[in-house]
């Protein structure tokens, strides 16, 4: 019997009773309803439901993460597609505006001379490898345009169409050595002819050809068309005498010319297709 006291099996069921008994003078003392055992058990669990709800919340918190990340992406897809939008807005604006300011430069010659039948056209296609500025337009034959018709933006004559298809056209520059314009000089009113010389082409530059020795044309002066030979109509402008100079290959003298519009730069322009002296 003294053996059993000594166990350890004894000295466990002490404990407990210990245990079961301070916990029910403990719950005497509080004044609670609950039970020792109850006591007990909930001081042994409360550490592992505070681990619980301690990772519980983790969780949470986590998920409610990556709902906000989904809506986040998602409002930024949303932002694209608005910034997209305003930017094709955008493109349409200039488009229109660059092309109001065309037609407000050609209203003065489309008021001047009434006779004119035109087309309005933009500039779709350039040849990188062509240094005189020639252009592809999005005008053809369908719409009227034909080889000869001269290109115009406002009131400057920037070339003539040389090649026509159905649903475009190609463009040759005036200071391209394939063009050839019956022209006068202003102030003087003396006649000549506009052509391209390589070197001053390359600089965006051609000549007024067939003037005289001692021609009073001098550096400032306006070069417009004549209108001799029916091709182009006259009085467009195009461009400013820069110098004058004594022809190397015979007694006439010659202008050179820098053209008031630059080909090379313009988006959009017209087409006359036809015109009283035509």
């Amino acid at each position: 019997m003294s053996n059993f006291f000594k166990s350890t099996t004894f000295k466990v069921l002490i404990t407990v009773a210990i245990v079961l008994l301070s916990a029910s003078i403990l719950a005497t003392l509080t004044s609670t309803s609950t039970s020792p055992l109850t006591n007990v058990v909930s001081v042994i669990t409360s550490p592992l439901q505070n681990v619980a709800s301690y990772f519980s919340a983790k969780f949470d918190t986590f998920t409610g993460g990556f709902v906000s990340s989904k809506s986040y992406q998602d409002r930024v897809a949303e932002l694209e597609e608005q910034v997209a939008e305003y930017q094709k807005q955008l493109v349409d604006y200039e488009k229109t505006k660059k092309q109001l300011a065309t037609y407000e430069e050609f209203l003065d010659v489309r008021e001047k001379n009434p006779d004119y039948k035109w087309v309005h056209a933009t500039v779709i296609g350039r040849d990188s490898a062509e240094i005189f500025g020639s252009f592809t337009i999005d005008q053809g034959s369908k719409h009227g345009v034909k080889v000869n018709d001269a290109v115009i933006s406002g009131e400057y004559l920037i070339g003539v169409v040389t090649e026509v298809s159905p649903t475009s056209s190609v463009v040759r520059s005036v200071f391209d050595p394939s063009v050839n314009i019956a022209a006068y000089e202003i102030r003087t009113g003396e006649l000549g002819y506009v052509c391209a010389d390589y070197k001053l082409s390359v600089d965006g530059k051609c000549k007024l050809a067939g003037l005289k020795t001692d021609t009073a044309i001098s550096q400032g002066g306006i070069v417009c068309s004549s209108g001799t030979g029916g091709i182009f109509p006259k009085e467009l402008i195009i461009g400013v005498v820069k110098e004058v100079q004594k022809s190397e290959t015979d007694l006439s003298a010659y202008a050179i010319i820098e053209p008031t519009v630059n080909s090379k730069e313009i988006h959009d322009c017209f087409v006359i297709t036809s015109f009283e002296e035509e």
